[in-house]
């Protein structure tokens, strides 16, 4: 068996990730680093060390996890889903989102050193990750789903079953799917979540074909926030533990009777692991413009009048019945027409409040949203600092590792990577700019850590309330970032709302 399969055919490794409970017979352990991998009990590491998310996030570096807001916050913190801003004064709000990222240099996507093979026979240039999301939002309390995607296409990868060239197609989906709510009237935020991991991997000239192989893993997510009203700073907090996916073959796909997998001259591992992710935030907001303002429903402000409307209708109320009552006792021939007359009129008075509740409400409405939209200073200057970490993974060992079928072990250490970020608005209304820096921990002996630079912006585009479904004032921005390191460059974009 040689340790360095061609190219293509070496790109099967991606369709073979994610291998759980299958037979234990073999009792073959790996061997140290440099040498041929000769049996299944080994685990694949899929820790991810760049950042992955939406424009904004990618652009502050991934330190967003005490800012965490919206559906673009929710990968970073599961308390997003139930932050409410004062941006929507009504009781319910909704969040949608949507995030591509394409990584133009992947040379050495995950920071291995590339030291088991030929660094030229791997690229990731083919990859896309797709990231979109919807929160909806009631009072202080919130649901959401975001879905992180990632999308392969390889060409002229040897199918091992047919032995024919086909294209290789690959789908990694997690559905984060979340819950949280705001205490003490949104200062205290907190989120959970369940994370699902599928992967779906077929060989085949169509875009759609029979899977080769499913997997699929489960997982569970916490956030919380803490965003004290008018405080010009922020605190989070989030963890996801470990998520192992489990094989479901088709075909010919069989354990050996040593109990390894072994497909098209690769052996297949028993599990895929993303090991334990947690990060700790802080962040602080200088210049004019009000931090972490409370949430206030139209409802609120319009309270006082509000309830001289309902007092006055509580009355009219009591006059009805009192006249009804009158005409009742009265008696006669017309007692049944005078009844109805008597309800008519006060039928009148009843609509009239309700008109005036409505107009109220909608005064209320659109003042909060001047207020925060044009009477609020625009000019802030947001410091953002994260501290995330990944946990060991047993027995691991990298991609690449799997790739060329020899040892270089991965998650033997606990790995941990700084965040910085810096956001402002530079011309008011119209433009946000953030950058930042974030250092990429190694996990892998043999190799050394890297530094990114991040770079991101939004800009505000036009209005449209999308044929009614938005509101009229609703104005559209695109979002942008670039994540430059060694033998690493990213480019991401999104649209959204401008606030």
């Amino acid at each position: 068996m040689t340790t360095k399969p061609p190219t293509k055919r070496a790109l099967v490794l991606l369709t073979l990730v994610g291998i759980v409970g299958l037979p234990t017979a073999a009792e073959g352990q790996l061997g140290p680093d440099g040498s041929p991998i000769t049996t299944s009990n080994y685990s694949v590491d899929l820790t991810r060390g760049v950042v992955i998310s939406t424009s904004r996030v990618i652009g502050l570096s991934g330190a967003a996890t005490s800012l965490a807001q919206g559906v673009e916050g929710g990968l970073q913190n599961p308390s997003a889903v139930a932050y409410r801003g004062p941006q929507w004064p009504d009781w319910y709000d909704y969040w949608l989102a949507l995030g591509v990222t394409y990584p133009f240099e992947a040379g050495d996507f995950y920071n291995s050193g590339q030291v088991v093979g030929d660094p030229g026979k791997i690229s990731d240039d083919t990859t896309v990750f797709l990231i979109p999301g919807a929160y909806w939002q009631m009072w202080n309390f919130g649901i959401g789903l975001t879905i992180d995607a990632q999308f392969i296409k390889l060409q002229g990868v040897r199918n091992p079953v047919t032995m024919e060239q086909e294209t290789l197609r690959l789908r990694f989906t997690t559905f984060h799917i979340q819950a949280g709510y705001g205490f003490w009237d949104g200062q205290l935020i907190v989120g959970v979540g369940l994370r699902i991991l599928r992967q779906r991997t077929f060989l085949s000239s169509r875009a759609i074909s029979n899977d080769l192989y499913q997997t699929l893993g489960l997982g569970a997510e916490v956030g919380v926030m803490i965003r004290p009203h008018h405080r010009r700073w922020s605190l989070g907090a989030s963890i996801f533990p470990e998520i192992s996916t489990g094989i479901r073959s088709r075909g010919e796909v069989m354990p050996n009777p040593d109990g390894d997998i072994v497909v098209g001259g690769y052996y297949v591992p028993r599990a895929t692991k993303i090991p334990t992710t947690g990060s700790t935030g802080f962040s602080y907001q200088f210049g004019p413009r009000p931090t972490n303002p409370p949430w206030i429903s139209a409802e609120t402000l319009a309270e006082d009048d509000l309830q001289r409307l309902e007092r006055r209708k509580r009355a009219a109320e009591e006059s009805e019945q009192e006249e009804i009552a009158a005409v009742e006792a009265r008696g006669g021939p017309d007692v049944d027409v005078c009844v109805q007359a008597v309800k008519q009129r006060y039928a009148r008075k009843y609509a009239q409040i309700k008109q005036s509740r409505k107009e109220m409400k909608k005064l209320a409405w659109d003042m909060l949203r001047k207020q925060y939209r044009w009477d609020w200073p625009r000019r802030y200057y947001l410091l953002t600092a994260d501290l995330w970490f990944s946990g060991r993974v047993d027995n691991g060992v990298g991609v690449e590792s799997f790739v060329f079928q020899t040892v270089q072990r991965s998650g033997e250490k606990v790995t941990v990577s700084p965040r910085l970020g810096f956001e402002t608005e530079v011309w008011p209304t119209r433009m946000k700019l953030r950058g930042g820096t974030y250092l990429e921990p190694t996990r892998f002996a043999a190799s050394t850590p890297r530094v990114h630079g991040t770079l991101g912006f939004d800009v505000n585009l036009f209005k449209w309330n999308v044929f009614g479904i938005w509101p009229d004032d609703y104005r559209w921005q695109a979002t942008v970032a670039v994540d430059l390191a060694r033998a690493y460059g990213s480019f991401s974009f999104g649209i959204g709302g401008w606030y």
